[in-house]
């Protein structure tokens, strides 16, 4: 693809520019991957609940009431429990939604600028520990926490719990950003290069190298897909007790569902994209590829 640029036009238009007409050619790579992955998390929370019924069903000293909220003797056990098979659940859909950057970096490193969608499972394969890992630098508030509806009776926006979540809202949004910043290339890296410890070096070193395009380039990236996520979550936090009740809370929710899907089926591409164009443009010290690496042993 012809990255030509004109004088006028920064680094930070061109990484968007390019990463659209990108994902625009492969979406049925990416889309497959995301729907794969949303999948992988379904079939995995009911295998694990299949089979803890199963033993609370066979076991003689365990009570199969148990594993109902409302009939359970110990509730909080029993929503720890869910709630520990839910993030299993989903790490495993997150890692393999990050064998995108492998659909990325396929894509950049090929000559026809084309991927495919079985190319996300060798990517996986290869370094799905990896992946899980990095969550927790770089996408671990793609979830930005809600208020649960009809948890609890509305109370007034002074109270000091709910003051604590929107400012732990804001916070976890603002750490969200800056760990963006500074870990995003981890990914591309590790895709690259292989080695964990490498990724968090190299990232750091395209950090210094051109902080000024990261953080044009993942501020609108946020502006795009991340603050109106947040923007609809305060909105709800800040009228829950006035608006309890109304159709404006089932509104906000599609709304949310709507804004969660496009970060989703496109926010993840294109960050993949602009990831790993960045970690192929920006100019730093490197260290040897996977591919070098092979096809030295292939000689050897």
């Amino acid at each position: 693809m012809d990255e030509v640029k004109s004088p006028k036009v920064s680094e930070t238009q061109t990484d968007f520019r390019v990463s659209w007409q990108l994902f625009k050619s492969n979406y049925k790579a990416f889309i497959a991957t995301e729907i794969f992955a949303v999948l992988a998390f379904i079939i995995i929370n009911a295998i694990i609940i299949g089979i803890i019924v199963l033993i609370f069903y066979l076991a003689p000293n365990l009570e199969v009431a148990d594993l109902n909220p409302r009939t359970a003797s110990d509730v909080k056990i029993t929503f720890r429990m869910y709630g520990l098979i839910a993030i299993l659940a989903y790490l495993t859909m997150a890692g393999f939604l990050y064998s995108q950057y492998g659909l990325a970096y396929d894509i950049f490193s090929s000559g026809d600028m084309f991927t495919e969608f079985k190319k996300a499972f060798s990517y996986f394969k290869s370094h799905w520990w990896k992946y899980i890992l990095l969550i927790f630098v770089t996408g671990f508030g793609f979830l930005i926490p809600v208020r649960r509806i009809g948890e609890n009776p509305p109370r007034p926006i002074s109270d000091q719990a709910e003051i604590l979540s929107i400012i732990f809202m804001v916070f976890r949004v603002v750490i969200l950003f800056v760990f963006l910043v500074l870990f995003s290339a981890t990914l591309p890296s590790v895709t690259a290069q292989g080695n964990l410890k490498n990724s968090f070096v190299e990232s750091i070193r395209i950090v210094k190298k051109d902080y000024k395009r990261l953080l044009k380039s993942w501020g609108i990236y946020f502006i795009i897909f991340t603050l109106p996520i947040f923007a609809v979550s305060l909105t709800l936090t800040l009228l829950m007790p006035i608006i309890t009740g109304t159709v404006w809370v089932t509104i906000l929710i599609i709304l949310l569902i709507l804004l969660y899907a496009i970060k989703l089926f496109i926010g993840f591409p294109m960050m993949s994209l602009i990831a790993t164009r960045i970690y192929n443009t920006v100019n730093f010290e490197r260290f040897k590829p996977l591919v070098e690496e092979k096809n030295t042993s292939k000689r050897e």
